[in-house]
């Protein structure tokens, strides 16, 4: 059983301590009479789920790891607006959509080049991280450097190298290696790119687009990032479990996402006292394992050779018993000493490439490395899938944080989105059609859009 291995207790014991502590800071907390008490006492519960479903998982003895598993592609053209939300988002299915790179922005097959970005927003000042900060689950203004996009670009650019590895000889030491600009709001900083961009039309219909009231994330998206070749983000889960999309430009990106209910296997920490919690570094955790599986098909190998030495003596030595030989760890359940609990996850894998558009259903933990200079834009979104999870989130952390996020919650909240007055087109649509101007996305205009509308006007007959 894994709970007998020591490093599955160490980690069960961990989790438990940290859910202890959070319990007494809820009490504290309410003992106060803080208007923060039930942030408090929220971040206690998930921290007590968290440990609670560890041991279950760990007390298990069927319990086995679960193999990583590819995320699906589907071509635009065979994907209906319809067919997504029903067969990806509300099962909370991840999926990359083919076939619209050509439409995402004014270059067209072109826009790889990012063209559209130098004439639109070289001059624009950006804040850009250095040192590969944001691996780290928390950034400090250290972390940070203000300059024109145009330099960001001029210095990433010629690092792009086909296969680079992360070995390479002065690798770290070139000028502009472990920039990344971060999920930079193109509404709220970067106005001038809106016309160059196109969203992709599988998310118009976002219920924070849809609201009477502006609010915080009315102008939140999409969002610009342009890294430098082998750039990471920290593994983490998106605010107040909003669903996420990203559309690639240019590079290729490797994306790590988990089930949103396998985060207790994740080593996770709710000791900062965040609704969700701070995750170890993901590469971090699959350097362990690969060097861990490494080590037992090593033993293997050499436990083999025992075998047969033993074989031979077992037979020319009476009275030898089998049974007192110790037991061993099935192969496919033994714990690894680091993060013990990972492999138990669900998992998908997928390198995301230019034109490609990845979605991400909300909660689930996820992590990103840019295997060479990428460029790409993205958003989050609420709709029936997760709207009451969302509201959940966003009356938390108005309670914590005040007047603003509230008012943000209650924008939503006052809108009844009624499932009957959906527009669920069904047919499947040329890909040009798949992708609408910012300002039809802006107010959620294109999400009542039909199967033939197009730029807001019925197609001629």
């Amino acid at each position: 059983m894994l709970a007998d291995h020591p490093a599955v207790a160490a980690e069960l014991a961990r989790l438990d301590a940290v859910a202890d502590a959070r319990e007494a800071a809820a009490a504290e907390a309410r003992d106060a009479g803080d208007d923060a008490a039930v942030y408090v006492e929220e971040v206690a519960g998930r921290a007590r789920w968290a440990a609670d479903r560890a041991r279950a998982l760990a007390t298990d003895a069927s319990a086995r790891p679960v193999p990583a598993k590819p995320i699906p592609r589907v071509h635009c053209s065979r994907l209906s607006l319809a067919t997504f939300r029903r067969e990806y988002v509300a099962r909370k299915e991840p999926v990359v959509i083919c076939g619209l790179g050509p439409h995402l922005t004014e270059d067209g097959e072109r826009g790889d080049g990012l063209g559209w970005l130098t004439r639109h927003g070289a001059n624009k000042k950006v804040a850009v991280t250095r040192d590969n900060a944001h691996v780290n689950s928390t950034l400090a203004c250290a972390d940070t450097e203000i300059l024109d996009l145009g330099e960001h670009l001029a210095r990433v650019l010629p690092l792009d190298a086909p296969n680079l590895p992360e070995d390479a000889e002065g690798f770290g030491s070139r000028d502009g290696d472990g920039t990344y600009l971060y999920d930079c709001a193109m509404p709220l900083k970067l106005p001038s790119l809106l016309n160059a961009v196109r969203v992709p039309r599988y998310f118009a219909h976002d219920f924070l687009q849809r609201t009477r009231d502006v609010h915080a994330f009315t102008a939140s998206w999409p969002s610009l990032f342009v890294a430098a070749p082998h750039t990471k983000s920290s593994l983490h889960v998106d605010q107040w479990r909003g669903n996420f999309w990203m559309a690639m430009v240019r590079g290729t990106k490797r994306w790590t996402l988990f089930h949103d209910e396998d985060v207790p296997y994740l080593s996770p920490d709710y000791g900062r006292g965040t609704l969700d919690p701070a995750f170890p570094r993901m590469h971090v955790m699959d350097a362990a394992h690969a060097s861990w599986r490494r080590r037992n098909a090593n033993a293997a190998d050499d436990d083999d050779d025992d075998d047969d030495d033993d074989d031979r003596t077992n037979d020319e030595t009476p009275g030898t018993n089998d049974d007192e030989t110790p037991p061993r760890w099935a192969e496919d359940a033994r714990p690894c000493d680091s993060h013990p609990l990972l492999p138990y996850a669900r998992r998908w894998d997928v390198d995301l490439g230019p034109g490609e558009v990845l979605f991400v259903p909300g909660g689930f933990p996820h992590v990103v490395h840019n295997l060479d200079v990428t460029c790409s834009f993205a958003g989050n979104f609420v709709d029936e899938s997760n709207l009451d999870a969302a509201l959940r989130d966003m009356k938390l952390l108005g309670a914590k944080y005040g007047e603003q996020m509230m008012r943000t919650h209650d924008a939503i909240d006052e809108v009844w989105f009624d499932p009957e007055d959906e527009v669920m087109v069904e047919e499947c649509l040329e890909p040009r059609r798949l992708v609408v101007r910012y300002e039809d996305y802006l107010g959620g205009r294109a999400g009542r859009w039909g199967a033939s509308d197009w730029d807001g006007i019925p197609d001629e007959e």
